[in-house]
């Protein structure tokens, strides 16, 4: 009797524990895993947040200095730089757009971001036959400087004008410190050498002729001019028969020689004959006199100009060594 008096009076108590117990663990558990769900689902939406953020920037180039429209850029003139998609242009430059020769366009500032519209990347390869030339009877304008892009032209006193070659990249020899006045190098192909030697006889022939020079406004954007001037015939035949030219050049000045108007007339053919050799042919022997006279001065001058950059040189080197001792 006394042992189911016991029993009776302690198991009300330990059962009402041993729910507490159970209950408080399962509060426990589902408080703890409410924790957990809670952290998991941060965790995760943190991740997102950063492979978000990560995927909202990208890497783009940079300028580190200010450019001009035809300046060459290289890649030590700009910077990978990280940039989020809202402010970097659609079609903004990549490692696989760059090239050997890159031309800007227009004129940049520091610290603009690079587009494949604002750069010209040349894949055109160097000739073989392409060779500096440096001329000093061009009539220049005032403010060229080396950088420039220019067509070289040749206007009669009738005032036909042509152009005999198109969009050269312009050099200034330097002498004594000083971007010579009437000298300039620049880049040509055998056929253009052909050519320009030409234009440089039928201007010293002529009177009143004039062979100069004319800058190119956006170089980076402006397509190059199409040559228009008329090599005589002996010339024509020359370029052909060079065997340093490219097939495409010989083939493709002298179809421009042999083009037809609508009406079948050679147009580059009759220029030569009907404009140019006419006024050279209208006086011959005063024709050779100016080209003697104007042969001896450009060859004057250029003997000058090597004398003054040689002594220029010279100068250079004394003051170098005075400096050092």
């Amino acid at each position: 009797m006394k042992r189911e008096e016991f029993v009776i009076a302690k198991n009300p108590m330990q059962r009402k524990a041993r729910n507490s117990f159970l209950l408080g663990m399962l509060l426990m558990l589902i408080i703890t895993g409410a924790i957990i769900a809670f952290l998991i689902v941060q965790l995760t939406n943190m991740k997102k947040e950063e492979k978000e953020l990560e995927a909202s920037y990208v890497t783009v180039y940079t300028l580190n200095k200010d450019v001009d429209s035809g300046d060459e850029v290289t890649e030590a003139d700009f910077t990978m730089t990280q940039v989020t998609n809202a402010t970097a242009p659609t079609d903004y430059l990549t490692p696989s757009d760059l090239g050997s020769s890159m031309i800007a366009k227009i004129s940049m500032t520091k610290g603009t971001v690079l587009s494949k519209e604002m750069i010209y990347v040349d894949e055109t390869v160097t000739g073989n036959d392409v060779r500096k030339e440096e001329y000093n009877m061009f009539i220049l304008p005032s403010d060229l400087v080396t950088g420039d892009y220019i067509d070289v032209r040749l206007l009669l006193p009738s005032g036909t004008n042509y152009i005999v070659v198109s969009k050269k990249r312009v050099e200034i020899p330097v002498i004594s410190g000083i971007d010579s006045t009437d000298t300039i190098s620049i880049e040509l192909s055998e056929d253009e050498i052909d050519m320009i030697s030409n234009a440089i006889v039928d201007a010293f022939k002529i009177n009143g002729a004039k062979l100069y020079v004319n800058k190119y406004t956006e170089p980076g954007i402006q397509e190059a001019s199409i040559p228009t001037y008329p090599v005589n015939y002996e010339v024509l035949e020359l370029i052909n028969g060079n065997p340093n030219l490219l097939e495409e050049a010989r083939t493709a000045l002298w179809n421009r020689y042999n083009a037809t108007d609508s009406s079948g007339n050679q147009t580059q053919a009759s220029q030569r004959t009907e404009v140019i050799d006419a006024t050279i042919n209208a006086d011959p022997e005063q024709a050779q006199t100016n080209l003697e006279a104007n042969m001896e001065e450009s060859t004057t001058s250029s003997v000058t100009t090597r004398q003054e950059y040689l002594e220029g040189l010279s100068v250079q080197a004394n003051t170098t060594t005075t400096t050092t001792n």
